[in-house]
């Protein structure tokens, strides 16, 4: 399996032959001796790595550790992620599937921190491609369809590798029509790409990978000619960038299928030339070519032949998995199953405590809502006693002191002597009606609004200063209009206006008066100013209604002053809040 996806996102820089760029080589390998230990530093020991990894893995390997351990010295995260990558491309090159998966496991947290979209497919092609080569394909899939998610989501331009990378794993599967439809996804992306249509490096491994995978899906479904016609296809290309783990499994499909159709000497000719490959490249790929020869040596009668090579792939397969080997995978799916299973306990109990969360908060407002009912229920009881009192106290209380005035009226003309007492009560009488008229005014809850209260304020202020010629200058916001008071507030604000404007009419000998109402924030503002005599307010402390204001002021809770200056005029002013 290759590392499809760790190549898919990376913009490669070119991987040089070392035969052909020697010189590249040694500035590289001097900068990265002599430069100072900075994050150039990681990325110069990362381009070794990636040069090295599929000529000399185990240089390559060398470089990126040292890049990986700088990294974690920097807390360079992009030196992490890199260095990584490119350790597991030399670890597969080198059939280290173990190690490979270890060090993938190190990338999900990675980018989890990270948080992009190139880490996010990094870590999560890495680890499939660890499980793939291991031979856990069913896990594999489910990292590799998390990376294909991404890049249809976001319209990468590597796509049609990303489906390329699943046909090899659905071959695993022995699912062999899925292998050769994303095979042919990717081939035909591939195509109609137009990041892909030059020479460089990038175009053409995506060109070698492709048909290499194309050929693989279609001798997995026995569609041999069109194989052999791709996995041709992809050697020269293979070849031209030096990427020779796909040349030898181009070489190994070919001798496959040249076994398959009893094409014994051909089918030995493309094994061997898997086996004449230098260096510690492809393990696997070796020892399947080994395996290879040895049945058709032993179809072939040629004992000795056949021993020789099942010799050589029991090497190979023993230095791919081995039991030092195997126990450390097993290490290595213990930790990563202990680390899920943390996960889910940690998402568990996180879910847990969501659901007291949301129990909580249902009881806290289900008990709102019972308490907003029941006290709705209770103001709606007040109402309705509120109104049954306005209703009696202008019923009952009112209709007997009409009574009584009339009574009055008709007793002064039938006793002449009685008529300064008859007056007094006619007086007292009037007095009683206009305060009951006031107490069921402010009872009644439909004038709960202030609108209702400034109006009767007007009215009042109206018919007792045109007796006295007064002129009248009522004004008042009109946010005031929507703003609501309590039975209290409503009850003391209009008997201190009421208060106000009789002392006017009484002492002030004013020719006009500006009453003007607004309101700032949660706060009502009320000045009465007249033009009249005026007083000395610092020698008058009481008397002149001063003792009610002031006690209306205190049962607002508000600020109240008066000024006034002889023969400058008056200035009542009170401010209270309202919720």
């Amino acid at each position: 399996m290759k590392t499809v996806i760790i190549l898919s996102f990376l913009c490669c820089t070119m991987l040089f032959s070392l035969t052909s760029y020697p010189q590249w080589f040694d500035s590289v390998k001097h900068a990265a001796a002599t430069q100072k230990i900075d994050t150039n530093k990681v990325q110069t020991l990362i381009h070794l790595c990636e040069a090295y990894a599929f000529s000399y893995p185990d240089t390559a390997f060398f470089y990126g550790q040292q890049a990986y351990a700088l990294s974690e010295k920097l807390d360079y995260d992009n030196g992490r992620l890199f260095s990584i990558i490119n350790i597991n491309a030399a670890l597969y090159a080198m059939g280290n599937y173990t190690l490979e998966l270890d060090y993938a496991f190190k990338l999900l947290p990675l980018a989890k921190r990270m948080n992009n979209i190139y880490a996010t497919g990094f870590s999560n092609g890495a680890v499939g491609d660890s499980y793939a080569n291991l031979g856990e394909y069913s896990t594999a899939m489910k990292y590799y369809r998390e990376v294909l998610k991404i890049g249809i989501r976001e319209k990468l331009p590597e796509l049609h590798r990303m489906y390329s990378m699943l046909a090899p794993v659905f071959i695993g599967m022995q699912q062999y029509d899925s292998a050769l439809f994303y095979a042919k996804k990717g081939y035909a992306l591939f195509k109609t790409s137009p990041c892909f249509t030059s020479n460089d490096w990038d175009t053409k491994w995506s060109e070698s990978a492709v048909y290499t995978e194309l050929g693989n899906a279609f001798a997995g479904k026995g569609i041999y000619d069109s194989a052999l016609f791709y996995y041709r296809r992809s050697i020269p290309v293979s070849e031209y960038i030096g990427m020779t783990i796909n040349k030898i499994d181009a070489f190994n499909g070919m001798a496959s299928i040249f076994r398959q159709v009893h094409k014994f000497d051909s089918a030995k000719w493309y094994a061997q030339k898997v086996l004449i490959e230098k260096g510690p490249i492809h393990p696997a790929g070796k020892q399947k070519a080994a395996s290879l020869l040895a049945d058709i040596y032993e179809l072939q009668h040629n004992a000795d032949s056949a021993l020789k090579y099942l010799h050589l792939a029991i090497q190979l397969k023993d230095s791919l998995y081995n039991h030092e080997k195997m126990m450390a995978f097993q290490n290595v799916l213990l930790k990563q199953n202990e680390k899920e299973h943390a996960v889910e306990v940690a998402t568990s109990a996180l879910q847990n405590r969501y659901r007291l969360y949301f129990v909580i908060s249902g009881l806290i407002i289900a008990f709102t809502i019972t308490a907003i009912f029941i006290r709705n229920k209770r103001q709606k009881q007040l109402q309705n006693i509120r109104n049954s009192i306005a209703h009696d106290l202008h019923d009952d209380i009112g209709s007997t002191l009409s009574s009584i005035s009339i009574m009055s009226e008709l007793a002064k003309a039938k006793s002449p002597d009685a008529l300064p007492l008859l007056n007094s009560i006619g007086e007292s009488t009037a007095v009683i009606q206009e305060n009951m008229s006031d107490i069921v005014w402010t009872v009644n809850p439909q004038n709960d609004q202030l609108e209702n209260v400034i109006n009767r304020m007007n009215l009042f202020a109206s018919e007792i200063l045109d007796v006295k010629n007064i002129e009248l200058q009522f004004t008042s916001d009109e946010t005031l209009a929507a703003s609501r008071l309590t039975m209290k507030q409503r009850k003391n604000l209009y008997l201190f206006f009421k208060e106000a404007i009789n002392n006017v009419t009484k002492y002030s000998e004013a020719s006009k008066v500006i009453v003007s109402i607004s309101r700032q924030d949660h706060h009502i503002n009320m000045c009465i100013k007249d033009d009249g005599k005026g007083f000395d307010a610092l020698n008058v402390v009481n008397g002149n209604g001063m003792n009610t204001m002031r006690k209306r002021a205190e049962e607002l809770n508000g600020y109240f002053n008066i000024s006034s200056e002889i023969n400058a005029g008056t200035s009542v002013q009170l401010k209270f809040k309202i919720t």
